[in-house]
């Protein structure tokens, strides 16, 4: 059987990333919970390495994902970003970073804001622990339809259902992995059938 989580195993950074940080729940940050969306939004049409590869450009670039002030800024942030030496050049991408600290403001707590779909527990669905993962499923599918109309972009189910795991909404590590029991011992749990998986 195939561990989900052995992704993460290939470089020491990925273990530190998977080992401290994905599929932690993200509770009470508002901030890292912004990073984790824009990181998503960056991500669209590329690998998940060309970005974490980049990582600590873009929080040089959007001042540590700081919500209000990437809110505040202009176009001419946008040609500091864009013009940053390593720095993804998609002028539209930024855009949508900084029109969805915008919406941010208008949530309130994002945190908040993103748990409210599962009333604040982690979810584990049938098979996941198995290895069963979907590229976006019916949670993600209405989280993504309820930011567009908030008016977030470079938004869809599929780098939603990313962020859900990434920010431990949806526990998708392996059952093998030590880190889906320490979640499942420390976190209210659902655990649900599958949800339009696709």
């Amino acid at each position: 059987m195939t561990n989900y989580c052995d992704y993460f195993m290939t470089t020491d950074e990925d273990r530190e990333y998977h080992d401290k940080e994905w599929g932690h729940p993200i509770m009470g940050d508002d901030r890292k919970m912004f990073e984790y969306l824009s990181l998503e939004v960056m991500q669209c049409g590329l690998s998940w390495r060309t970005i974490f590869k980049r990582r600590d450009i873009m929080r040089e670039c959007f001042d540590n994902f700081d919500i209000d002030k990437v809110a505040a800024y202009t176009e001419a942030d946008v040609k500091r970003i864009i013009a940053t030496d390593g720095m993804l050049k998609t002028a539209n991408k930024v855009r949508a970073i900084i029109n969805n600290a915008k919406v941010s403001q208008r949530l309130g707590s994002l945190c908040d804001y993103f748990w409210s779909f599962t009333n604040g527990h982690v979810v584990v669905y049938d098979g996941h622990p198995d290895g069963e993962i979907p590229a976006q499923n019916g949670l993600s599918q209405r989280v993504a339809k309820d930011l567009r109309l908030q008016g977030m972009k470079f938004i869809g189910p599929v780098n939603i259902y990313a962020h859900l795991q990434a920010c431990g909404i949806i526990n998708d590590h392996s059952k093998m992995c030590p880190t889906f029991q320490e979640i499942i011992n420390n976190y209210p749990i659902d655990y649900l059938p599958k949800d339009n998986e696709k």
